[in-house]
């Protein structure tokens, strides 16, 4: 059978998966940025209530944007739900269309899905290089023209964990012409540390700003796919618009209504985090490895040409990791912070290795 397919998804490559091996027992899962910790007791109660009501459409997501107004001091209407942030992203292109202006800045070595949304929505994307590892904003902006319709930042950054700070957005935004999408992942926003961390809400009323955030990471719902958007509520109307009904479950919309309210569980998990930093940087420190301080769950580390040859040993013991080789950074591996034992062990074989 032959089919004409549209020319602005023939060549799109595959999103770059991590290997989705791992789930038996004896394999340490340090790939994928995931929290390595369950969620709470109240997440797990509320999924058991949701089994009672899988018959019917799911609801809720009204009570889950007022959940989230009250930790932002915010209102309702200022939160977009979708099914992971991959669907909030491809709402933004929906939305914005315009005859002319078709670009998308993207930074080099980010996330891969907005170039591939970018190309199936059509958009051209033009890839703006880092500085150091770190989002260079005198740079993207330097790389807007007349024909920019959508520019995606990822900060914390992915995969580096570098981050640009409050004053340096606040430089960038103020010369963002109004006909421009400013959409800022804030993925691991949670885990970021550093008190120069932009507080992009401040500029969501004036200027064209639009922030994701995720309950996959430090919330732990990975498997659930909850993402939500923080924007001005007239523009966040809009996008709603593009959205397809019903795309989030019952389960996932509970369990996130539960995880928002668990502030404890949320402070264990920074801690946990915290303290697989440390070990890292110094387990690092002691095998001569150069890494970049990271402001998320997980940390690069380079180990030059022998990077991809490292990580299939590792995957032969059982480690997963990620090679950087997908991101522009064949030089490198990323490895996800875990629990005590799976840090302890990932270094353990690492240093066998290198």
């Amino acid at each position: 059978m032959k089919l004409s397919i549209s020319d602005s998804v023939r060549n799109i490559p595959y999103y770059p998966k991590a290997l989705m091996y791992g789930h038996e027992d004896g394999w340490v899962r340090l790939s994928s940025n995931e929290n390595p910790y369950p969620p709470s007791e109240k997440v797990f109660e509320s999924i058991l209530d949701a089994l009672f009501a899988i018959n019917r459409y799911p609801g809720g997501e009204k009570e889950l944007k007022d959940d989230l107004a009250g930790l932002y001091g915010l209102k309702g209407d200022n939160f977009l739900i979708g099914n992971g942030s991959n669907e909030l992203i491809e709402m933004t292109f929906r939305a914005m269309k315009h005859a002319t202006r078709t670009g998308v800045i993207v930074t080099e070595s980010s996330f891969a899905f907005y170039d591939i949304a970018a190309r199936i929505y059509g958009y051209e994307t033009t890839k703006v290089p880092l500085t150091g590892l770190t989002t260079d904003l005198g740079k993207i902006a330097a790389a807007m023209d007349d024909r920019t319709r959508i520019v995606f930042l990822n900060n914390p950054l992915n995969p580096a964990g570098t981050m640009f700070s409050h004053e340096e957005f606040e430089r960038f935004i103020t010369s963002v012409p109004p006909e421009v999408l400013v959409v800022v992942d804030e993925a691991y926003a949670e885990f970021a540390e550093s008190e120069s961390f932009p507080r992009t809400i401040a500029f969501m009323e004036k200027y064209p700003v639009l922030i994701l955030r995720t309950f996959s990471k430090a919330y732990g719902l990975a498997g659930l796919r909850v993402g939500y958007g923080i924007g001005n509520a007239e523009f966040v109307s809009f996008l709603e618009r593009t959205k397809q009904p019903f795309s989030i479950n019952l389960i996932a919309i509970l369990a996130a209504r539960a995880a928002a309210r668990d502030e404890s569980r949320l402070a264990a998990v920074l801690a946990n985090n915290r303290a697989a930093k440390a070990f890292y940087y110094e387990s690092l420190t002691a095998l001569n490895l150069e890494y970049t301080p990271t402001e998320a769950n997980f940390v690069l580390v380079r180990l030059g040409m022998r990077a991809e040859e490292i990580t299939k040993k590792l995957f032969e013991r059982k480690v997963l990791v990620r090679f950087m080789g997908a991101y522009g950074l064949p030089d490198s591996i990323r490895i996800s912070f875990g629990t005590p034992y799976e840090n302890t062990r990932c270094i353990e074989e690492l240093k066998r290795l290198v």
